[in-house]
Protein backbone atom coordinates (compact mmCIF):
# COMPACT_ATOMS: atom_id res chain seq x y z
CA UNK A 1 0.00 0.00 0.00
CA UNK A 2 2.81 2.43 0.81
CA UNK A 3 4.11 2.04 -2.75
CA UNK A 4 0.96 3.73 -4.10
CA UNK A 5 1.77 7.36 -4.78
CA UNK A 6 -0.82 10.12 -5.06
CA UNK A 7 -0.73 13.49 -6.75
CA UNK A 8 -3.23 15.88 -5.16
CA UNK A 9 -4.72 18.59 -7.39
CA UNK A 10 -6.36 21.62 -5.78
CA UNK A 11 -7.97 24.26 -8.03
CA UNK A 12 -7.81 27.64 -6.32
CA UNK A 13 -9.83 30.77 -7.02
CA UNK A 14 -10.34 33.40 -4.31
CA UNK A 15 -10.38 30.99 -1.37
CA UNK A 16 -8.06 32.90 0.93
CA UNK A 17 -10.14 32.09 4.00
CA UNK A 18 -10.14 28.30 3.59
CA UNK A 19 -7.22 27.15 1.41
CA UNK A 20 -4.96 26.60 4.43
CA UNK A 21 -7.61 24.35 6.02
CA UNK A 22 -7.78 22.24 2.83
CA UNK A 23 -3.99 21.94 2.57
CA UNK A 24 -3.63 21.05 6.24
CA UNK A 25 -6.05 18.16 5.74
CA UNK A 26 -3.76 16.85 2.99
CA UNK A 27 -0.63 17.23 5.08
CA UNK A 28 -2.34 15.37 7.95
CA UNK A 29 -2.93 12.20 5.88
CA UNK A 30 -1.78 8.92 7.39
CA UNK A 31 -0.78 7.93 3.83
CA UNK A 32 1.20 10.95 2.72
CA UNK A 33 0.64 12.53 -0.68
CA UNK A 34 3.66 12.46 -2.96
CA UNK A 35 2.93 15.92 -4.36
CA UNK A 36 0.35 18.69 -3.95
CA UNK A 37 -0.35 20.68 -7.11
CA UNK A 38 -2.26 23.90 -6.61
CA UNK A 39 -3.54 25.71 -9.70
CA UNK A 40 -4.23 29.33 -8.81
CA UNK A 41 -6.83 30.22 -11.43
CA UNK A 42 -6.31 33.98 -11.41
CA UNK A 43 -7.16 34.68 -7.77
CA UNK A 44 -7.40 38.35 -6.82
CA UNK A 45 -7.69 38.00 -3.03
CA UNK A 46 -4.15 36.93 -2.16
CA UNK A 47 -4.91 33.20 -2.03
CA UNK A 48 -1.54 32.39 -3.58
CA UNK A 49 0.23 34.35 -0.83
CA UNK A 50 -1.40 32.11 1.77
CA UNK A 51 -0.09 29.02 -0.05
CA UNK A 52 3.42 30.43 -0.38
CA UNK A 53 3.47 31.33 3.31
CA UNK A 54 2.91 27.73 4.37
CA UNK A 55 6.40 26.65 3.22
CA UNK A 56 5.37 23.03 2.55
CA UNK A 57 8.08 21.18 0.62
CA UNK A 58 5.98 19.09 -1.76
CA UNK A 59 3.61 21.86 -2.86
CA UNK A 60 3.82 23.06 -6.45
CA UNK A 61 1.93 26.32 -6.99
CA UNK A 62 1.10 27.23 -10.58
CA UNK A 63 -0.63 30.49 -11.49
CA UNK A 64 -2.71 30.93 -14.62
CA UNK A 65 -5.16 33.51 -15.93
CA UNK A 66 -8.72 32.73 -14.91
CA UNK A 67 -10.15 29.95 -17.10
CA UNK A 68 -12.61 28.20 -14.80
CA UNK A 69 -12.42 25.22 -12.48
CA UNK A 70 -12.42 22.54 -15.21
CA UNK A 71 -9.40 24.05 -16.92
CA UNK A 72 -7.65 24.41 -13.57
CA UNK A 73 -8.23 20.75 -12.76
CA UNK A 74 -7.09 19.68 -16.23
CA UNK A 75 -3.93 21.75 -15.86
CA UNK A 76 -3.18 20.16 -12.50
CA UNK A 77 -3.82 16.65 -13.78
CA UNK A 78 -1.50 17.23 -16.74
CA UNK A 79 1.28 18.20 -14.32
CA UNK A 80 0.75 15.19 -12.06
CA UNK A 81 3.75 12.87 -11.79
CA UNK A 82 1.81 9.87 -10.50
CA UNK A 83 -0.81 7.50 -11.92
CA UNK A 84 -3.32 8.25 -9.16
CA UNK A 85 -4.70 11.78 -8.95
CA UNK A 86 -6.80 12.98 -6.02
CA UNK A 87 -8.88 16.12 -6.45
CA UNK A 88 -9.67 18.39 -3.53
CA UNK A 89 -11.59 21.65 -3.81
CA UNK A 90 -10.04 24.54 -1.89
CA UNK A 91 -12.98 24.85 0.50
CA UNK A 92 -13.28 21.13 1.32
CA UNK A 93 -11.28 18.79 3.55
CA UNK A 94 -10.41 15.12 4.05
CA UNK A 95 -10.30 12.98 7.14
CA UNK A 96 -6.72 11.88 7.98
CA UNK A 97 -7.52 8.47 6.46
CA UNK A 98 -8.85 9.45 3.04
CA UNK A 99 -5.75 8.52 1.02
CA UNK A 100 -5.13 5.35 3.02
CA UNK A 101 -8.75 4.30 2.40
CA UNK A 102 -8.31 4.92 -1.33
CA UNK A 103 -4.98 3.06 -1.34
CA UNK A 104 -6.76 0.04 0.18
CA UNK A 105 -9.40 0.23 -2.56
CA UNK A 106 -6.69 0.36 -5.21
CA UNK A 107 -5.03 -2.75 -3.80
CA UNK A 108 -8.37 -4.55 -3.66
CA UNK A 109 -9.61 -3.35 -7.07
CA UNK A 110 -6.54 -2.56 -9.17
CA UNK A 111 -8.39 -2.27 -12.49
CA UNK A 112 -10.74 0.60 -11.65
CA UNK A 113 -10.65 4.02 -13.30
CA UNK A 114 -12.16 5.94 -10.36
CA UNK A 115 -12.02 5.38 -6.59
CA UNK A 116 -14.30 7.21 -4.17
CA UNK A 117 -15.60 7.43 -0.61
CA UNK A 118 -18.79 8.68 0.99
CA UNK A 119 -18.84 12.22 2.38
CA UNK A 120 -20.58 14.58 4.74
CA UNK A 121 -21.95 18.00 3.92
CA UNK A 122 -20.83 20.80 6.23
CA UNK A 123 -23.00 23.88 6.72
CA UNK A 124 -21.31 26.87 8.24
CA UNK A 125 -18.25 25.77 10.17
CA UNK A 126 -19.53 22.93 12.32
CA UNK A 127 -22.90 21.54 11.16
CA UNK A 128 -21.92 18.13 9.74
CA UNK A 129 -24.70 16.20 8.00
CA UNK A 130 -24.51 12.87 6.20
CA UNK A 131 -25.23 13.14 2.50
CA UNK A 132 -28.49 11.37 1.64
CA UNK A 133 -26.98 8.69 -0.59
CA UNK A 134 -29.27 5.81 -1.56
CA UNK A 135 -26.65 3.06 -1.45
CA UNK A 136 -27.88 -0.34 -2.58
CA UNK A 137 -24.89 -2.14 -1.08
CA UNK A 138 -22.82 -1.75 2.06
CA UNK A 139 -19.40 -3.25 2.61
CA UNK A 140 -16.96 -1.42 4.87
CA UNK A 141 -14.07 -2.92 2.90
CA UNK A 142 -15.36 -1.31 -0.29
CA UNK A 143 -16.89 -2.72 -3.46
CA UNK A 144 -17.31 -2.07 -7.16
CA UNK A 145 -20.17 0.36 -7.79
CA UNK A 146 -21.75 -0.72 -11.06
CA UNK A 147 -25.03 1.17 -10.61
CA UNK A 148 -23.90 4.80 -10.31
CA UNK A 149 -26.96 6.10 -12.16
CA UNK A 150 -29.39 4.22 -9.95
CA UNK A 151 -27.73 5.50 -6.78
CA UNK A 152 -27.39 9.07 -8.04
CA UNK A 153 -31.02 9.16 -9.22
CA UNK A 154 -32.36 8.23 -5.80
CA UNK A 155 -30.65 10.75 -3.53
CA UNK A 156 -27.48 12.81 -3.30
CA UNK A 157 -24.62 11.95 -5.62
CA UNK A 158 -22.53 9.12 -4.12
CA UNK A 159 -19.34 11.19 -4.23
CA UNK A 160 -18.07 14.71 -4.84
CA UNK A 161 -14.98 16.04 -6.58
CA UNK A 162 -13.28 16.10 -3.18
CA UNK A 163 -13.93 12.43 -2.47
CA UNK A 164 -12.53 10.85 -5.63
CA UNK A 165 -9.21 9.65 -6.99
CA UNK A 166 -8.80 8.86 -10.69
CA UNK A 167 -6.32 6.83 -12.66
CA UNK A 168 -4.37 9.27 -14.84
CA UNK A 169 -4.39 7.03 -17.91
CA UNK A 170 -8.19 6.66 -17.71
CA UNK A 171 -8.56 10.39 -17.12
CA UNK A 172 -6.67 11.04 -20.35
CA UNK A 173 -8.58 8.42 -22.31
CA UNK A 174 -11.88 10.04 -21.30
CA UNK A 175 -10.73 13.54 -22.15
CA UNK A 176 -10.48 15.01 -18.66
CA UNK A 177 -12.93 17.67 -17.53
CA UNK A 178 -15.36 19.12 -20.08
CA UNK A 179 -14.59 22.52 -21.54
CA UNK A 180 -17.09 25.25 -22.23
CA UNK A 181 -20.06 23.78 -20.36
CA UNK A 182 -22.14 26.39 -18.56
CA UNK A 183 -23.21 24.09 -15.70
CA UNK A 184 -22.84 20.54 -14.47
CA UNK A 185 -19.19 19.95 -15.37
CA UNK A 186 -18.69 17.68 -12.36
CA UNK A 187 -21.64 15.49 -13.29
CA UNK A 188 -20.42 15.31 -16.89
CA UNK A 189 -17.14 14.00 -15.51
CA UNK A 190 -18.82 11.39 -13.30
CA UNK A 191 -21.08 10.25 -16.13
CA UNK A 192 -18.09 9.56 -18.37
CA UNK A 193 -16.50 7.34 -15.74
CA UNK A 194 -19.79 5.58 -15.00
CA UNK A 195 -20.32 4.81 -18.70
CA UNK A 196 -16.81 4.05 -19.90
CA UNK A 197 -14.74 3.03 -16.86
CA UNK A 198 -15.22 1.21 -13.56
CA UNK A 199 -15.72 2.64 -10.08
CA UNK A 200 -14.61 1.31 -6.68
CA UNK A 201 -16.39 2.76 -3.67
CA UNK A 202 -16.04 2.92 0.08
CA UNK A 203 -19.21 3.74 2.07
CA UNK A 204 -17.07 5.10 4.90
CA UNK A 205 -17.05 8.89 5.31
CA UNK A 206 -13.59 10.28 4.58
CA UNK A 207 -14.39 13.63 2.91
CA UNK A 208 -16.15 16.82 3.98
CA UNK A 209 -18.04 18.97 1.48
CA UNK A 210 -18.43 22.54 2.76
CA UNK A 211 -21.68 24.20 1.73
CA UNK A 212 -21.53 27.57 3.43
CA UNK A 213 -24.97 28.25 4.90
CA UNK A 214 -28.08 26.26 4.08
CA UNK A 215 -30.42 27.49 1.34
CA UNK A 216 -27.73 29.67 -0.21
CA UNK A 217 -26.53 30.21 -3.77
CA UNK A 218 -27.48 26.81 -5.23
CA UNK A 219 -31.18 27.76 -5.36
CA UNK A 220 -30.70 31.14 -7.02
CA UNK A 221 -31.37 31.73 -10.73
CA UNK A 222 -31.87 28.07 -11.72
CA UNK A 223 -31.21 27.20 -15.38
CA UNK A 224 -34.16 27.10 -17.76
CA UNK A 225 -32.92 24.09 -19.70
CA UNK A 226 -31.31 20.72 -19.04
CA UNK A 227 -27.60 20.66 -18.31
CA UNK A 228 -25.37 19.41 -21.14
CA UNK A 229 -24.67 16.05 -19.46
CA UNK A 230 -28.41 15.29 -19.35
CA UNK A 231 -28.94 16.28 -22.98
CA UNK A 232 -26.06 14.02 -24.03
CA UNK A 233 -27.44 11.10 -22.06
CA UNK A 234 -30.84 11.47 -23.70
CA UNK A 235 -29.14 11.54 -27.09
CA UNK A 236 -27.11 8.44 -26.20
CA UNK A 237 -30.30 6.62 -25.20
CA UNK A 238 -32.13 7.67 -28.37
CA UNK A 239 -29.25 6.55 -30.58
CA UNK A 240 -28.77 3.21 -28.83
CA UNK A 241 -25.41 3.89 -27.18
CA UNK A 242 -26.64 2.96 -23.68
CA UNK A 243 -26.83 -0.73 -22.78
CA UNK A 244 -30.17 -2.33 -21.98
CA UNK A 245 -29.07 -2.84 -18.36
CA UNK A 246 -28.16 0.80 -17.86
CA UNK A 247 -30.96 2.41 -19.87
CA UNK A 248 -33.64 2.51 -17.12
CA UNK A 249 -31.08 3.76 -14.58
CA UNK A 250 -29.89 6.49 -16.96
CA UNK A 251 -33.44 7.65 -17.73
CA UNK A 252 -34.25 7.78 -14.01
CA UNK A 253 -31.05 9.78 -13.44
CA UNK A 254 -32.06 12.33 -16.09
CA UNK A 255 -35.58 12.36 -14.66
CA UNK A 256 -34.16 13.19 -11.24
CA UNK A 257 -32.18 16.05 -12.79
CA UNK A 258 -35.31 17.44 -14.45
CA UNK A 259 -37.32 17.20 -11.22
CA UNK A 260 -34.51 18.87 -9.29
CA UNK A 261 -34.47 21.78 -11.74
CA UNK A 262 -38.26 22.03 -11.46
CA UNK A 263 -38.01 22.10 -7.65
CA UNK A 264 -35.50 24.92 -7.82
CA UNK A 265 -37.75 26.91 -10.14
CA UNK A 266 -40.67 26.42 -7.76
CA UNK A 267 -38.55 27.73 -4.87
CA UNK A 268 -37.55 30.64 -7.10
CA UNK A 269 -41.18 31.37 -8.02
CA UNK A 270 -40.67 30.48 -11.69
CA UNK A 271 -43.69 28.20 -11.91
CA UNK A 272 -44.00 28.38 -15.69
CA UNK A 273 -40.46 27.09 -16.20
CA UNK A 274 -41.05 24.34 -13.66
CA UNK A 275 -44.19 23.27 -15.52
CA UNK A 276 -42.32 23.28 -18.84
CA UNK A 277 -39.58 21.07 -17.44
CA UNK A 278 -42.11 18.65 -15.97
CA UNK A 279 -43.76 18.27 -19.38
CA UNK A 280 -40.68 16.30 -20.47
CA UNK A 281 -41.73 12.62 -20.48
CA UNK A 282 -38.53 11.47 -18.78
CA UNK A 283 -39.45 13.47 -15.67
CA UNK A 284 -42.11 10.81 -15.00
CA UNK A 285 -39.39 8.28 -14.18
CA UNK A 286 -39.50 9.95 -10.75
CA UNK A 287 -43.27 9.63 -10.27
CA UNK A 288 -43.58 10.88 -6.69
CA UNK A 289 -41.45 13.97 -7.30
CA UNK A 290 -43.09 14.58 -10.68
CA UNK A 291 -46.60 14.41 -9.20
CA UNK A 292 -45.77 16.72 -6.30
CA UNK A 293 -44.00 19.38 -8.36
CA UNK A 294 -46.61 19.17 -11.10
CA UNK A 295 -49.37 19.65 -8.53
CA UNK A 296 -47.64 22.79 -7.29
CA UNK A 297 -46.36 24.29 -10.53
CA UNK A 298 -49.18 23.72 -13.03
CA UNK A 299 -51.93 25.78 -11.33
CA UNK A 300 -49.47 28.44 -10.18
CA UNK A 301 -48.16 28.83 -13.75
CA UNK A 302 -51.73 29.35 -15.00
CA UNK A 303 -52.47 31.79 -12.18
CA UNK A 304 -49.32 33.84 -12.81
CA UNK A 305 -50.11 34.15 -16.52
CA UNK A 306 -53.70 35.17 -15.76
CA UNK A 307 -52.47 37.81 -13.34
Amino acid sequence: MNSIKFSVVIPLYNKRDCIERAINSVVAQSHQADEIIIIDDGSTDGSADIVNGLKIANIKLVTQVNQGVSEARNAGANLASNEFIAFLDADDTWSPFFLSRIAALIEQYPEMGLYATRYQKVYGDSDYQDAKIALTKWDANGYEMDNYFEVAASGDLPFTMSSIVVRKSTFRDLGGFPRGEWMGEDQSFYVNFALYARIAYSPLIESFYFQGTQNSACDKAPPKELCPFAERLLCDVAEGRITARLKPMVLKYVGAHICDLAKRHIKHGSYDYAAQLLSHPVSRTKPIHWSLYKLISAPMAIFSKAA
